[in-house]
């Protein structure tokens, strides 16, 4: 007989209790690969709605831990365990044994009372943002690699494939699309997560991809509401600010999100940010004015509003972290996204019921959030089976021709020569050519398809004259700068192949703008068309230069290609406000 859904989730709903119904407006972070006790006490004592995953850490980093507010709890408080465990890789795990830990999960919930499927997140932006990578999942270019030929109709495709690979493995919610219209070139974190500088291009590639998750049952989260391309601040360690006029937030900002707002959008996340044209106090996370007043009424969204990670230094420095979950729900979230495995999960959950208890969250408003969030797991199919999926079929589609089919066309159009003064290309395997190469070290899970060293692995093969040189992929030691300095000063090479990668996590190397500056014959390699602090990035001094946004074990071995002139890549130049090389079309 078939359920009536309004029946099913009422009944769900008048069991719970107020414990309950906070639990499900939160989702909590578990890093790395096995279920820690911690995790089991958020999902049986708190009653946490959703996981959010993050496999290639043994712990999640706090950003600011010693800088938080502290509250003093008052009676009654019972601390909540910690997870006490070094930085580092987790153990390994194939993609059916990690579904089959998630399925796990999803038993504990199942085993409460009444029972209420968890949702299961995931980061996925593309390029070095990525948190699903392990067994040969197939991977695919950053949001700015995907845009770059301007053909939504290829996002969309490429959606679908990234939601096709998660959903076998368990994974229900992605933290996507970025729909930060990133018209600030100096913007540290957004940068080639977004799709473009131009709102309209946003707008359209966000749809798409929208749409492709939704077809293959995977909820879109659109972030980070209002807008956060316009930066030059990272809100992991202060608060960015935007100062702009409403007209020129409801042009370009808010533009995509009313787009996809009309296209149906189920989640949308808020960004830790102050706009004075919209709240000339608060940061739009803890802010009414925004959340409720401009994004609920103003903007008519109905759906699921998750705030961006909690911890994050721009708003625990101002308010601590319980009273910064409590200020989010009451200003008109439906779900806190608390990564910390630490004591702060008890501070949020005591925090937030004295909050409903003192009247300053309204229940009824509770009641709304929490019937959105059930309405949701509903009509994406997480009741039937609570979400469990078949964990021996996890791996599937990374064989899948369509898959990889897709990728291999999203990965050529993500991929242009931008200059070749010095006619390095096609490599001539007679010459003698130095590679330098940072070890690309950004979530990688240490297999045979995707590890730190594996662009070095390509172009080694077949070619063993090539003499090739490793350093971190970001900037740590002088020392290591000078010697790579130094083997290039007295290697006598006919050309220096030198990667200059750049992601948000690690600072640039200085080494490969040094040797353009000496006169280097240098054949640059970078996936972001940005030029990061003068020298990370793309450097416009380069003679010769590679854009490839797509650092992925595909993006490599489509790298490889272009340089032996197999290919000369697709993609054109993607901005329009930044063309350091006169490149715009």
């Amino acid at each position: 007989m078939k359920v009536d859904k309004e029946t099913f989730l009422n009944d769900i709903f008048n069991r719970m209790s107020l414990q309950q119904k906070i639990g499900q407006c939160v989702v909590v972070g578990m890093s790395g690969t096995v279920i820690t006790n911690d995790l089991r006490e958020a999902i049986l004592r708190y009653q946490c709605g959703g996981v959010r995953t993050s496999p290639f850490m043994n712990i999640f980093r706090y950003f600011s831990d010693d800088k938080a507010k502290k509250a003093q709890m008052g009676e009654g408080y019972v601390p909540s365990m910690q997870k006490i465990a070094l930085q580092g890789m987790p153990p390994y795990k194939t993609p059916e044994q990690y579904a089959e830990v998630l399925n796990e999960l999803k038993d504990l919930a199942a085993s409460r009372e009444p029972a209420i499927p968890l949702h299961i997140v995931v980061d996925q932006e593309g390029d070095t943002s990525k948190d699903f990578a392990r067994g040969g999942v197939v991977q695919f270019p950053s949001n700015m690699g995907l845009a770059c030929t301007d053909d939504p109709d290829l996002t969309y495709r490429v959606s679908r494939m990234i939601a096709r690979e998660m959903k076998a493995s368990g994974f229900d919610m992605i933290h996507s699309p970025v729909v930060d219209v990133n018209i600030n070139p100096d913007n540290p974190e957004i940068g080639r997560r977004a799709f473009s500088d131009n709102p309209e291009k946003v707008a359209a590639h966000a749809v798409a991809m929208m749409k492709g998750f939704k077809d293959e049952g995977v909820i879109a989260a659109a972030k980070h509401f209002p807008g956060r391309g316009d930066s030059a601040t990272d809100a992991h360690h202060a608060c960015p600010k935007l100062d702009v006029d409403f007209e020129r937030l409801d042009r370009v900002e808010l533009h995509p999100y009313k787009e996809l707002i009309t296209a149906g959008i189920d989640s949308i996340m808020a960004a830790h940010c102050l706009y004075p044209a919209l709240d000339e106090e608060l940061i739009s996370t803890v802010s009414r004015k925004i959340i409720h007043g401009l994004l609920r009424e103003k903007m008519g969204f109905t759906g699921l509003i998750t705030t961006d990670s909690i911890t994050m230094g721009a708003l625990i420095d101002k308010y601590g972290v319980g009273e910064s979950c409590a200020r989010a729900l009451a200003a008109g979230a439906d779900v806190i996204l608390m990564k910390a495995e630490n004591q702060w999960r008890g501070e949020m959950f005591y925090t937030i019921e004295r909050w409903v208890e003192e009247g300053k969250i309204d229940k009824k408003e509770l009641d709304d959030k929490v019937k959105r969030i059930l309405s949701l797991k509903w009509d994406y199919g997480l009741f039937e089976k609570m979400g469990k999926v078949d964990a021996a079929k996890a791996s599937e589609s990374f064989t899948s021709e369509e898959v990889i089919k897709t990728a291999t066309e999203a990965t050529e159009k993500a991929v242009m020569i931008c200059r070749d003064k010095l006619s390095a290309l096609p490599l001539d395997r007679t010459k003698r050519v130095l590679l330098i190469n940072q070890q690309n070290s950004v979530k990688t899970p240490l297999d045979a398809w995707d590890h730190p060293s594996l662009f070095q692995e390509i172009m080694e093969s077949n070619w063993p004259q090539l003499q090739t040189f490793e350093t971190n992929f970001g900037f740590k030691d002088e020392k290591e700068d000078e010697l790579v300095l130094k083997i290039a000063r007295e290697g006598n090479f006919d050309l220096i192949i030198c990667t200059n990668f750049y992601d948000r996590s690690a600072k640039p190397h200085r080494y490969p703008k040094v040797l353009i500056d000496e006169g280097f014959p240098v054949l640059l390699l970078t996936n972001t068309p940005y030029c990061i602090g003068g020298q990370g990035g793309l450097i416009p001094e380069a003679p010769s230069i590679i854009l490839n946004m797509n650092l992925t074990p595909e993006g490599l071995r489509m790298m490889r290609r272009v340089l032996d002139g197999e290919c000369r890549g697709k993609a054109q130049w993607p901005i329009s406000n930044y063309d350091p090389l006169g490149l715009k079309r």
